[in-house]
């Protein structure tokens, strides 16, 4: 027998997979904090996104490097003008990498010093939008849309009847994201 309040639950449950919230977290968020354990998280992701950058950046251009070193070898053409050019390229968008990770950086820190989370309040929207063949997943609150990246994820959202649902969004500011969700009887 199904009662609301298990309804409830698993609907609360779901939301907190898909956020990767505790209900201290959400304790936290309620009076507008940020609890300690997000502002690890936070700053965990960050990291990894950045190594993850660096390290995408080093494959790309190290293949690179490889190619053009087969190159000239092939062509016999060992030119200070052609290792000057990939230099160039290199460091360019290296320099363009480390501009984004720094604007991040910023953000993030920010986001951990001023530690803090506003309410957004209304109905559960969740949709699908195609961008260039691509299809993006949506969750949103009162204006507030932020994309959900795992396709399980967004299943699970959909499931578990969240659609239509009154709630309360939490998010970070400066750097908006989602840090936990209530849902509201």
């Amino acid at each position: 027998m199904h009662t609301v309040d298990d309804d409830l639950f698993k609907r609360q449950a779901a939301l907190e997979t898909v956020f990767g919230f505790s209900q201290a977290d959400l304790a936290a968020n309620r009076s507008g904090e940020l609890s300690a354990a997000q502002k690890e998280r936070i700053s965990k992701a960050h990291f990894a996104n950045s190594r993850f950058a660096w390290v995408a950046f080093s494959i790309v251009f190290g293949v690179a490097f490889l190619g053009f070193c087969a190159e000239m070898v092939r062509t016999g053409a060992f030119g200070i003008r052609s290792l000057s050019a990939y230099v160039g390229v290199t460091v360019f968008f290296g320099l363009i990498l480390w501009g984004f990770i720094l604007f991040h950086r910023y953000q993030m820190k920010r986001t951990l010093r001023d530690g803090k989370a506003f309410p957004v309040k209304g109905k559960i929207l969740l949709f699908t939008m195609r961008y260039d063949k691509l299809l993006h997943r949506y969750f949103c609150i009162g204006g507030h849309r932020f994309q959900i990246e795992r396709y399980d994820h967004f299943e699970l959202l959909q499931q578990s009847g969240l659609a239509g649902q009154e709630a309360v969004m939490y998010v970070s500011t400066p750097r908006e994201a989602v840090q936990s969700v209530e849902l509201k009887t």
